[in-house]
């Protein structure tokens, strides 16, 4: 499976200020969760896009938790810095050509979210107050979002089926 998202900076007036493409990289949780799902066990599925301001690359074992919010400087992200992925913005569909099930979604921080300097994006897994499991991470040059922009991000994740040995 991989994915690509795409997110947009709009102004007040509804015009896209910035873009930024990336793939992403699949943690080490978010494969347990996807996993998990598989077996039944897991508590829930997708629910949730974040934001940080944490633009390293991933580390080799793939093992981040969370997205960085909390770097105690001038850029952190104010307001807070996720927001839930609404179902019926979930779309799955069958590519016949290309023998791939693609999950496309979709959600936009509001203006008095997210505000500072994001550097990168997952999708979440969130069941209860304190169980959140990082599904996968982007990072990407920085979004200076001020409390007058939306962030929307456009997910499309893609599981290959058919004879999969090539892989």
């Amino acid at each position: 499976m991989q994915a690509t998202v795409r997110l947009e900076l709009r102004s007040a007036d509804g015009s896209v200020g910035e873009v930024r493409r990336a793939r992403n990289s699949v943690m080490k949780g978010g494969a347990e969760l996807i996993a998990k799902l598989f077996a039944g066990t897991a508590s829930s599925g997708i629910t949730h896009m974040g934001i940080g301001t944490n633009g390293s690359p991933q580390q080799p074992d793939f093992s981040t938790l969370k997205l960085d919010v909390n770097v105690d400087s001038p850029e952190d992200i104010k307001g807070g810095s996720e927001t839930p992925i609404a179902p019926a913005d979930i779309k799955v569909a069958i590519d016949e050509t290309r023998r791939m099930v693609v999950v496309k979604l979709h959600a936009t921080l509001p203006k008095e979210v997210g505000i500072g300097t994001i550097r990168e994006a997952g999708l979440l897994s969130k069941s209860g107050e304190d169980t959140l499991v990082l599904y996968n991470r982007v990072t990407f040059a920085p979004i200076a979002k001020s409390g007058e922009h939306e962030l929307t991000m456009f997910w499309e994740v893609t599981f290959p089926y058919g004879d999969l040995n090539w892989m």
